[in-house]
């Protein structure tokens, strides 16, 4: 028995679309990454079929997702649908500047973005450069959720601490790295309970700042 429906070309056009439809996938989290040896935004999400089977499929899986452009000058493989799923910013290499505020801040994009989580690392380290903590969030006018995300091998790493006169590396357990997160979530909730940002005090609607644990 082939594996093939060889007929699937003679079905109406209707019907055809909605088995392309059944075949979206649901709510994602999608990692986004900027590959230097692409030169380009990328994910680890795999592309879905449906951008290569053909122009119909290409076009009907592009009534719901789009071509997710951070930075304009660089291209990009991702593909999100805007009202379902989450952006997630999961590595270092996030930005080809590693500036993530100037990125979302020159995205086309930036006001279709509704989900947005950054790893709890990234921003710690993105503090560094860019000390207010609402430097990234507040390019996104129209964002419901901005989670902070502790991946699982993130919750017992090395850290530098000094004893006596010497430099000793030492290893902060699972709850010392949990309450540096929430410290994090709770810096956060409270700049964005200030205000200052135009839009979401017109909108009167700020983002629920979440913890997540990955």
């Amino acid at each position: 028995m082939s594996s093939v429906f060889h007929l699937f070309p003679n079905l109406p056009s209707e019907l055809r679309l909605k088995i392309y439809e059944e075949t979206f996938p649901t709510a994602q989290i999608i990692p986004v990454r900027f590959s230097r040896p692409q030169n380009q935004y990328t994910t680890l999400n795999p592309p879905h079929p449906l951008l290569s089977v053909s122009k119909e499929s290409r076009d009907c899986y592009l009534s719901t997702h789009t071509n997710l452009i951070l930075n304009p000058r660089y291209t990009s493989t991702v593909f999100i649908n805007f009202a379902l799923d989450t952006i997630f910013f999961d590595n270092i290499e996030c930005s080809p500047a590693g500036d993530l505020a100037w990125d979302l801040a020159s995205s086309p994009h930036k006001d279709r973005i509704l989900r947005c989580a950054i790893d709890a690392q990234l921003w710690e380290i993105l503090r560094v450069f860019r000390y207010e903590g609402l430097s990234e969030v507040k390019m996104l006018g129209n964002l419901k959720v901005v989670a902070l995300v502790m991946k699982r091998e993130e919750r017992k790493r090395p850290d530098w601490g000094i004893e006596g006169h010497e430099i000793v590396d030492r290893v902060n357990t699972v709850q010392e790295e949990i309450a540096m997160a929430n410290g994090y979530v709770e810096v956060l909730r409270g700049e964005i309970a200030m205000g200052g940002v135009k839009m979401w005090e017109e909108k009167g609607e700020k983002p629920n700042v979440q913890l997540w644990l990955w």
